[in-house]
């Protein structure tokens, strides 16, 4: 989740840019004030989903109720 400060349309255009330039690294403000550095390269997929949220002043807060991370150690894509 997007920090409440980060620009959605400025990290899809940092992602675009990205892999139009072959490769890079985009780093993204994300939730509970940290930050995820994202290999971005041509072949690579990323999806958005936007949702509307009350503004949080308190975003450092206990998070246990929110939905746990994706688990992708048993993922594996069809090719």
């Amino acid at each position: 989740m997007l920090a409440q400060n980060q620009d959605p349309a400025l990290v899809k255009a940092e992602i675009a840019a990205a892999a139009r330039d072959g490769a890079k690294f985009v780093t993204v403000s994300v939730f509970g004030r940290k930050s995820v550095d994202v290999l971005v390269t041509p072949s690579v997929t990323i999806t958005f989903e936007t949702e509307t949220t009350h503004f949080d002043s308190e975003e450092d807060e206990d998070r246990s109720t929110l939905s746990a991370s994706p688990d992708f150690d048993h993922y594996h894509p069809e090719y």
